[in-house]
């Protein structure tokens, strides 16, 4: 099965990870983290993406972004949970997507 990225660059996808361009090495992987950021951002939101693209014609900035970071936040935590931090996702992450979800209000009156 072939992995490729909706809306995601892996140039972009490496700059937010510090990862020099011309390092190849882990592009299977940086892919699939992308993808898998931006199913869950879909999801989410509870959108698809040409339901996105019909709405705003492209992915916006800020779902981008927020796309970048969740990537990033999968490379660098590779295991379920850390030692480090048991938190929720950051609240920076959370601004970005909350405001493309479909809630459930909206969806009873269509």
């Amino acid at each position: 099965m072939s992995i490729t990225l909706k809306w995601l660059d892996l140039n972009d996808i490496k700059a937010q990870c510090r990862i020099m361009p011309d390092n190849t090495l882990e592009d299977g992987l940086l892919t699939r983290y992308g993808a898998a950021a931006e199913q869950a951002l879909l999801n989410a939101c509870e959108r698809t993406y040409e339901n996105l693209i019909e709405d705003y014609g492209e992915v916006p900035n800020d779902l981008y972004v927020a796309g970048l970071m969740l990537a990033n936040h999968l490379y660098e935590h590779r295991g379920p949970t850390s030692n480090v931090s048991l938190s929720a996702i950051p609240y920076t992450l959370d601004m970005f997507w909350k405001p493309y979800a479909i809630l459930a209000t909206k969806k009873k009156e269509e």
